[in-house]
């Protein structure tokens, strides 16, 4: 609970840093919905590569700087769902201690989808363009700070670059200290593959609704006009 608030916080922290110059997006799915959201494939495809390398090596140097400071395992960064919580290993693993994959994936793909949608309509939602970059910022931490409550323990990721770091740096850490780490990689692929299908459908669900609004605003034809 309180790593998730300490995470959406420093989001918002962030978000005030880097909206304005960049856009804030911190996460490759983010980028990814950005990127077809606008639909200026071939235009941005660099920018694109360019984000997501940038994201990349930010989240493996942040990843150094908590090593730096703990030089142990610490539980908010590995990605796995909290099995030290009862309730949690009830929700996902069974009697023989196998993971519920279905669950996890669904959590990761539906949280970063709601995630990324919020950041669409505050990013790019007409309506929205006079609010405060402040008020904006809010209500997307927020929104990140549910998304990873309704995680319900899954581990939450919900960012691809996140994932190759945070994997990289509890496996490394764990097996330094004789410990399974290798074991924690076998989700890696949930928290890389599914955010980013979320933020395509979050793009996509985008989209279809500014298409619907702008057929909505248009005129209707036809009518008894007088000709002049």
């Amino acid at each position: 609970m309180e790593s998730y608030m300490a995470r959406a916080f420093g989001y918002f922290v962030c978000w005030i840093l880097a909206v304005s110059v960049s856009g804030a997006h911190f996460n490759p799915a983010v980028s990814l919905a950005v990127y077809i959201a606008e639909g200026k494939y071939v235009r941005q495809i660099g920018r694109l590569l360019l984000y997501w390398f940038i994201q990349l090596c930010g989240a493996f140097a942040g990843c150094l700087f908590v090593y730096m400071i703990f030089n142990m395992p610490v539980n908010a960064f590995l990605l796995w769902p909290a099995a030290q919580n009862p309730a949690v290993r009830i929700w996902f693993f069974s009697e023989l201690g196998n993971i519920y994959y279905g669950k996890v994936l669904f959590l990761e793909l539906f949280n970063t989808f709601l995630f990324v949608l919020v950041y669409l309509f505050v990013i790019y939602k007409p309506s929205l363009r006079t609010v405060d970059e402040i008020i904006k910022g809010l209500a997307v931490a927020f929104t990140l700070w549910v998304c990873y409550f309704f995680s319900a323990g899954s581990g939450a990721c919900l960012n691809p670059a996140l994932a190759i770091a945070q994997t990289s740096y509890q496996v490394g850490i764990l097996n330094g200290m004789d410990a399974n780490g290798n074991g924690f990689a076998s989700l890696i692929w949930v928290y890389i593959i599914f955010p980013l299908l979320g933020g395509i459908l979050a793009a996509i669900w985008f989209r279809i609704h500014i298409y619907l609004d702008n057929k909505a605003l248009e005129p209707r034809g036809g009518g008894g006009g007088v000709a002049v």
